[in-house]
């Protein structure tokens, strides 16, 4: 199915590792031409072997730190300095400390609130002045099953989470019209430094394995195993494309049966 991707232009966040880098590469192999970002060079530099050893060269750069102003500043100066239009905005960032209200201090809510809410609000605010002019773009923002089921002992992600989640539905109904599709992604268990760094701090307290955790974690599931990063790009990929022309709003879990409730 041709998903009408090539020749588009794409800003993909935190994408030189894990989902960031299954949905950009998902992406690149559609056609789309992207901007890919880190705060970490050797991040960067294993991202661009990866990817141009499987011939995909159709990307742009960035070191830059999006948990700052001016690091979601210079990315989107890097960008629009790439190209006039752009149709792809993927938000997209690691999750926060994790920790029981008792546990967690003002601080870490402040830097939770930089890294995984300010940030995207501050970038899409940017972004879609461009995406109205040329009447066309799709945002997807990835976030977690966290957004419609909290999860013991991370706090601050069912915070933040619920909050990416509100914001997009509220900014959907208002761009809609200008064909700006605008949607998040909620991956569950999947494996990731965040799942595998969960995991170390669950051996740290019980003395479990942290494979036999990772395990434990998987057969919870109706589909009895942790996922991979690459079953979630598709799904974004497809968010991303002119199919999607009529889904806007909603937040789509890639989670494996986690998440329980009906809607």
């Amino acid at each position: 199915m041709d998903l009408g991707l090539n020749g588009k232009f794409g800003i993909v966040c935190a994408s030189t590792k894990g989902l960031g880098f299954s949905v950009a590469e998902s992406l690149l192999n559609e056609g789309c031409e992207l901007i890919l970002c880190s705060s970490k060079e050797v991040n960067i530099k294993t991202a661009e072997e990866k990817l141009i050893s499987k011939g995909l060269n159709k990307f742009h750069i960035i070191k830059t730190d999006l948990s700052t102003d001016n690091g979601v500043l210079s990315l989107y100066k890097f960008a629009i300095e790439k190209s006039s239009k752009i149709d792809i905005l993927v938000n997209n960032c690691g999750g926060p400390d994790s920790g029981s209200f008792e546990n967690i201090n003002e601080d870490q809510l402040l830097d939770a609130f930089n890294k995984n809410l300010k940030n995207i609000f501050k970038l899409t605010k940017l972004i879609l002045p461009i995406m109205e002019s040329n009447q066309w773009g799709r945002i997807v923002n990835i976030t977690s099953s966290s957004a419609k089921q909290p999860i013991d002992n991370l706090l601050l992600s069912n915070i933040m989470r619920a909050g990416v989640a509100g914001l997009s539905k509220s900014i959907s109904n208002q761009y809609a019209k200008s064909n700006i599709m605008i949607n998040n992604v909620l991956p569950g268990r999947i494996l990731t430094d965040r799942i595998i760094e969960l995991a170390k701090e669950r051996s740290k307290e019980t003395g479990i394995k942290i494979e036999e955790i990772l395990e434990n974690l998987g057969k919870d599931l109706p589909i009895g195993r942790i996922g991979k990063p690459e079953e979630l790009a598709p799904i974004v990929t497809f968010l991303c494309s002119e199919k999607a022309n009529y889904i806007t709003g909603n937040s789509i879990s890639v989670d494996g049966g986690l998440v329980k409730s009906l809607f």
